[in-house]
């Protein structure tokens, strides 16, 4: 409950903010072939090679794709541009990397990409606590801002690729309250094609986890100028952790009208809902310090405590049209409504809310009935226009763009501090929980509320230019403007914030020879920070990236990346009593690397490593010292996959797979007084695929690690990871 904390005690708050990424054809088919040699041609921009030894290269939705490598990516720029040629760090996870590894969560796909931590997956939806290069990061829809990405946030079943674009990068991405300050995690959707196909699959495993999904494609004329397609599954799951039960859902509808010339129009439904008990996450004392041990699988609070609850119904229009070779243009719109329902027992060490020291000796702490209920209308709409011509020896690309977001979000937490002494203490080495009541809804009993409007507008330009194919630049600038007004009724109080600024974006990649490119990028972000309140009028924080680094591709199928980075984050809210004053400064800087190998159609390995120095330049007083690292982030991550198709030979159809993802212990608190320890899993799996059919069973954890991550609940505090588990698949195809 981060959220309801900064509701409470003012503290700051990441949000979601807008991007746009220009959505392929939704008429392309996917296809495999066979070539010596292919050649990815992607808007005037020079050709992406692909080596005939490798897998074919697939076709889809969202741009080709040869085994794990995706070809070309739109978060970048907006343009399909190969990802080569993108003067900044920016990694795809395509659907093949998902389905091999059998991932049951957005957070498991994370682990594949370099210094990347998703939401964990037993957290309520309305958090977004993922972290790139040490900074919070922000979920997107298909470029579009989705705020809390509520409902059934880890559904992974209308997903066509993750793409990860690392770092502040206002020009693309100023929606909601501002440009993020770790970057982007953007789920692309599947989208109609004019091939019929059918889909039926069932996912089951350990602690009782059942999910039947379907995904069903068909063209609605015989000349395929309009088509449909729809996902969806429905997903009931235990836990290794004690009580907690999920249900969840989602079903996904897309329509096309196309002409198959020069004009698209998709419409994309999303229905989707989660319920659970919330879990709290356990305290810091009996887990990675103290005296005493407490059941690492404990839910804290009574068992037949209510579900909380979060649905979510959207509604996203894209529109493509090209009037020439030259100019072509793009309007993207969504409008979305997400209510919320939080209840939790929650634990605190007196007025602690944190609570990762018991209240009383040995293991008592106090327990605090709470209510939130929260609900959010958000209307987003981009505009783009694109220009491709020649001149002399440069091939460019001219971006204007607008775009506009409104999130209206109403909330409010109720509870009655008397509980924290009439309830009287539990020990959570031999708990008995009082029962849960629901706070009532009087003014007596609000803890926070808000009436907030987020308004962003902006307008940009952006300009890529080709010199001799071998010098590639990347310049822009966004005019941004953001606007919050809060409001609290039960405390009478109101603020607001409209700041308006010029910011720039620049890069650029230079092919040192074929296979080989040296790239560097400067950007800047601008952030509002929402339920905070100031001494004075509220400040917006403003982050700044500098990145350069390595790209190759340099022949057997191995392809990668190295970067170097640093991100500088200023007037970050500190809260100094009273209230916040905008005079926060931190920084992460350090070194990553992706690498892939697909040296033919058989082997696959990816590997992925990161250092992250993300640290408090400033003191906060009473808080932090400078010099403190930011909690929530292990310095170093790494992961490794390897994935083998026994094809041809007598074994056809079979495959095997293996991984381990390792991470340093990380610092739960930004007094970094708590820290969790190292630790390492192992992932593996083997499937059968014949025809229409295909198999799979796949073991996580498989060594039955005992292990604590950060939980990022009331600022900090602790959760099991996941148990030894595994799980069977079984699909159908029809076409």
């Amino acid at each position: 409950m981060p959220r309801r904390l900064r509701l409470a005690w003012a503290a700051s708050a990441s949000f979601v903010a807008m991007p746009h990424v220009l959505i392929p054809n939704a008429a392309l088919a996917q296809s495999q072939f066979d070539l010596e040699t292919v050649v990815v041609q992607s808007d005037a921009t020079a050709p992406e090679t692909v080596h005939a030894n490798g897998p074919p290269v697939t076709e889809t939705t969202a741009g080709p794709v040869q085994g794990y490598r995706a070809l070309t990516a739109a978060s970048a720029t907006r343009t399909n541009t190969p990802i080569q040629e993108i003067p900044q760090s920016i990694q795809v996870i395509p659907r093949s990397v998902i389905d091999d590894q059998d991932a049951l969560s957005v957070a498991e796909v994370l682990r594949n990409v370099s210094g990347v931590q998703g939401t964990n997956p037993v957290q309520t939806p309305a958090f977004t606590s993922a972290y790139i290069r040490g900074f919070p990061a922000e979920y997107w829809v298909d470029g579009l801002t989705t705020f809390y990405n509520g409902g059934d946030r880890d559904s992974l079943v209308n997903v066509e690729r993750i793409e990860v674009l690392k770092g502040p990068n206002a020009i693309l991405y100023g929606g909601g309250t501002g440009a993020p300050l770790g970057g982007v995690i953007n789920l692309v959707s599947k989208l109609p094609t004019d091939k019929a196909f059918a889909e039926l699959g069932l996912t089951f495993g350990s602690y009782a986890y059942l999910q039947p999904y379907f995904d069903v494609n068909t063209p609605l004329t015989k000349d395929g100028t309009v088509l449909f397609r729809m996902t969806g599954e429905y997903t009931s799951a235990g836990s290794f952790i004690d009580v907690l039960e999920t249900e969840r859902y989602s079903f996904n509808p897309a329509l096309t009208f196309t002409n198959k010339i020069d004009t698209t129009l998709t419409l994309q439904g999303r229905i989707s809902s989660w319920e659970q008990q919330e879990y709290q996450g356990l305290p810091a004392t009996g887990t990675v310090t103290g005296a005493f041990r407490l059941n690492p699988n404990m839910f804290i609070g009574p068992a037949d405590i209510p579900n909380s609850t979060s649905r979510v119904q959207s509604l996203t229009a894209t529109f493509d049209h090209r009037f020439d070779d030259v100019w072509s243009a793009n309007i993207q719109a969504r409008i979305s409504n997400t209510k919320y329902k939080e209840l939790a027992q929650n634990f605190t060490s007196g007025f602690d809310f944190a609570g990762n020291a018991p209240a009383a000796p040995l293991a008592y702490w106090n327990v605090l009935n709470i209510s939130l209920y929260q609900e959010q209308q958000e209307a987003t709409i981009v505009a783009n226009a694109l220009a491709k011509f020649n001149v002399g020896p440069t091939e460019n690309k001219l971006l204007f763009g607008a775009d506009y977001s409104r999130v209206s979000d109403d909330g409010n937490m109720y509870g009655d501090f008397n509980d924290i002494f009439t309830l009287g203490y539990v020990n959570l080495l031999n708990p008995v929980y009082p029962p849960y009541v629901e706070p009532g809804q009087s003014v007596g009993n609000v803890i926070a509320d808000a009436q907030n409007v987020y308004n962003t507008a902006g307008a940009y330009v952006q300009l890529q230019s080709a010199v001799w194919e071998r010098l590639h630049l990347v310049g822009g600038l966004r005019l941004a403007n953001l606007r919050i007004d809060s409001v609290s009724p039960a405390f009478q109080t109101s603020s607001s914030m409209d700041t308006t600024e010029l910011l720039p974006r620049v890069g650029a990649v230079v092919d040192v020879f074929k296979g080989f490119s040296l790239y560097a990028s400067y950007s800047q972000g601008l952030k509002a920070n929402p339920f905070t309140i100031y001494v004075g009028a509220p400040q917006p924080e403003h982050s700044e990236q500098s990145e350069a680094g390595i790209k190759f591709d340099l022949g057997y199928g191995l392809t990668g990346s190295i970067a170097l980075f640093e991100i500088n984050r200023t007037g970050v809210p500190v809260f100094t009593g009273i209230a916040s004053e905008a005079i926060g400064v931190q920084r992460s800087s350090g070194f990553e690397t992706d690498l892939l190998w697909q040296p033919d159609s058989n082997w696959q390995v990816l590997a992925s490593y990161a250092y992250v120095d993300a640290t408090v330049v400033d003191a906060i007083p009473g808080v932090a010292a400078a010099g403190n690292q930011l909690n929530m982030v292990p310095p170093n991550s790494g992961r490794l996959w390897v994935n083998y198709k026994f094809d041809p030979g007598p074994l056809k159809g079979w495959s095997v797979g293996a991984g381990i993802y390792a991470a340093s212990g990380a610092y739960v608190d930004l007094a970094n007084e708590y820290e969790t320890s190292s630790y390492f899993t192992i992932d593996a799996k083997i499937a059968y695929e014949k025809d229409n059919f295909k198999a799979q069973v796949t073991a996580k954890n498989l060594t039955g690690e005992d292990y604590f991550v950060p939980y990022n609940y009331y600022g900090g505090r602790i959760a099991p990871g996941d148990a030894r588990s595994i799980y069977g698949k079984v699909a159908w195809t029809f076409q």
